[in-house]
């Protein structure tokens, strides 16, 4: 995730943003040498006055609002409209009063902008609850909360409960159940449910338009939803794919699905595939 953390590093570093660093230093430094009870009340204090300033961001359809927590999460509200352009695209193409269902919501770039404007009711699940935190806290900070309905749940095959290789320290990254490039110590338990349980089960509106964000676990989520390719309401499904086994088998079932590849868009060495349901 280093090119959200680059995002807030492009260009000439403005003399003010030195100075500042230099001060939050020195604050920092004075910090540690309080005692104990000083230093509780007052960095307790400077850390939600940071957190209630969230950052404005201007969209298409909107100013959206983030908080701001950990180097990445900046990287990601600065992004929105230009990190995964033909994501961005794809939203905006649909139907106004479609069901979303963004899966590996993260801090909740997309369902947000999903949201604005009451274009879509939005289901937005992320596991990590560092990154749920975000995400719930930017539906508030927006006053979406009453579009988007947060679930701390990870998507895979079968109900369980599985250990995500996570740091609560690092918001806003990408956390995964099976490991990545970049390892973290940290083990958190999280529930994981497939498509199909949540629709047939929990009652969670089917959805028209579904967004795969989940490294290492696509497969698995697919296959949990082997009923749920068949509802017509289930319209489009726009998910990373790379060029392996693992991404054929998810070409085969959606196909088996009765969906079909339309777009392709290269991103971060791998490519974002929408898929459309046959004949509508």
């Amino acid at each position: 995730m280093s090119e959200f953390v680059n995002e807030l590093h492009d260009g000439t570093e403005d003399p003010e943003d030195d100075y500042v660093k230099k001060q939050f230093g020195l604050l920092m430094y004075r910090l540690q040498k309080l005692p104990s009870k000083s230093r509780a009340r007052l960095q307790s204090d400077f850390a939600q006055k940071m957190i209630d300033a969230t950052l404005s961001v201007e969209t298409p359809r909107g100013i959206l609002s983030f908080v701001l927590l950990g180097k990445t999460s900046g990287g990601r509200a600065l992004s929105v409209m230009t990190k995964q352009p033909a994501t961005i695209d794809w939203i905006d193409k649909f139907e106004p009063g479609s069901v979303f269902w963004d899966v590996g919501a993260n801090v909740g770039v997309f369902s947000l902008y999903a949201a604005l404007g009451n274009r879509a009711k939005v289901v937005a699940f992320e596991p990590a609850a560092v990154n749920y935190f975000l995400l719930a806290a930017n539906c508030e900070a927006n006053n979406l909360f009453h579009q988007i309905d947060c679930l701390l749940v990870g998507l895979g095959r079968q109900r369980s409960i599985d250990r995500l290789e996570v740091s609560q320290f690092r918001s806003g990254r990408s956390f995964s159940f099976k490991g990545k490039d970049e390892a973290y110590d940290g083990r958190q338990a999280a529930v994981v449910l497939s498509v199909d349980e949540l629709v047939e089960e929990y009652g969670v509106p089917c959805p028209n338009y579904i967004k795969i964000d989940a490294p290492g676990a696509s497969e698995s989520i697919i296959a949990g939803a082997a009923r749920t390719l068949r509802r017509p309401e289930l319209r489009e499904i726009h998910l990373e794919l790379r060029d392996s086994k693992g991404g054929q088998r998810i070409r085969e079932m959606l196909t088996q699905g009765g969906f079909a590849a339309t777009t392709t868009s290269l991103h971060g060495g791998t490519s974002d595939v929408t898929f459309a349901r046959v004949g509508v």
